[in-house]
């Protein structure tokens, strides 16, 4: 079987870049963001950034989003210089599905032939319409001995070839498809290291996205979409993407106290992850949170997740071992969108290559 999915979620730990820039590329529900990243002596360089406002999207697979997305792959080629010719790019729900599976020992071959055998048996989509990839891993503790771990994607055919057009026909190719949840791991693990336990928090409009990372391996991914509908029109007008890459924003006493809600039903998603943790992985507590996206900066919920938690809560730096131009580190638009290139910047990582 080949799969554009072979090789997801590579660690980053060892590797060695290519002599390419690589842009990494993330088409959210709201926003455009791309990163391209360059080869430097010890540590990749920042070349660019690109992050573009999306219109209403009613109807993910619509035509007149289709022909948005094409606008938005324009974008690229003219605001990232020189434009790139290779890019990775990203999808998450509901464009993907990802299912953790337990299986017994087996090697890599076999459990993808099983799987191409077998896919139906796992899946809620027409086999023939989907490509699909898995990333294995061992468990950890007591099921170590006999149980592997892997994380089965899958993706609509169609959606994933039609994205993948969209760039070829501005002259640019697609070198990997991502999922968000890996690019947020290869991020974290390459910025903040492998060792331990640790829970990755990315707050978007589409809801909260929780990644388990244990040793620099995604081990568990949970997503769900927040109760409340009006949330994110709430939460856009605290946070809109002008304010967000511009001036800056302020939270008044009515917001404050409408916000309640929402930080009530993010922190118990957390907790609710971090107890899951004990089933995954030997290890009880995870050692510490990090907190991605664009909802991530409101005011007080850094502080509030601590304070439940009772472990570090840390707003990620995408580029924290990346090398940034002076003239970028002293935008201030620049440091208020920090936590928006998390995911792009992840799959701008995958642009390595082993050490022979």
């Amino acid at each position: 079987m080949n799969t554009i999915w072979r090789g997801i979620a590579e660690r980053v730990r060892g590797y060695t870049w290519k002599n390419q820039n690589v842009t990494g590329v993330d088409v959210g529900s709201r926003l455009l963001k791309a990163v391209t990243l360059q080869p430097g002596h010890g540590c990749p360089m920042l070349q660019g950034v690109v992050i573009e406002a999306l219109g209403s999207r009613s109807n993910l697979d619509s035509q007149s989003d289709l022909e948005q997305d094409r606008h938005l792959v324009q974008v690229l080629r003219t605001q990232l210089s020189p434009s790139p010719h290779t890019v990775g790019i990203t999808v998450s729900s509901p464009h993907v599905l990802l299912k953790r599976l337990t299986f017994p020992n087996m090697s890599e071959n076999d459990l993808r032939e099983h799987l191409a055998l077998e896919l139906d048996r796992y899946i809620p989509l027409d086999v023939q319409g989907a490509v699909w990839d898995v990333y294995r891993h061992k468990v950890s503790g007591a099921l170590g001995n006999e149980k592997d771990q892997a994380v089965l994607v899958v993706a609509k055919k169609e959606f994933i070839e039609e994205r993948m057009r969209q760039f070829e026909q501005q002259g640019m190719s697609v070198g990997f498809v991502d999922v968000d949840a890996f690019s947020l791991v290869n991020m974290v693990a390459y910025n903040y290291g492998h060792e331990g336990t640790w829970l990755i928090v990315h707050l978007g409009p589409t809801g909260i996205l929780s990644v388990v990372m244990e040793e620099g391996h995604p081990m568990h991914m949970h997503q769900v979409s927040y109760e409340a509908d009006w949330y994110g029109d709430l939460l856009d007008g605290v946070l809109s993407p002008s304010e967000t890459f511009g001036n800056g924003y302020k939270i008044g006493a009515s917001e404050s106290l409408l916000l309640e809600q929402f930080f009530k039903e993010t922190i118990e998603q957390v907790i609710e992850t971090v107890k899951d943790v004990s089933e995954i992985t030997d290890k009880d507590v995870v050692r510490g949170v990090f907190l991605s996206g664009g909802y991530s900066v409101l005011e007080g919920l850094q502080s509030r997740l601590a304070d439940s938690l009772d472990v570090s809560v840390t707003p990620v730096n995408p580029f924290k071992k990346i090398a940034v131009p002076q003239n970028m580190q002293q935008d201030c638009r620049f440091q208020k969108a920090l936590p928006l290139f998390g995911v792009a910047v992840g799959a701008a990582l995958r642009g390595v290559i082993p050490h022979d």
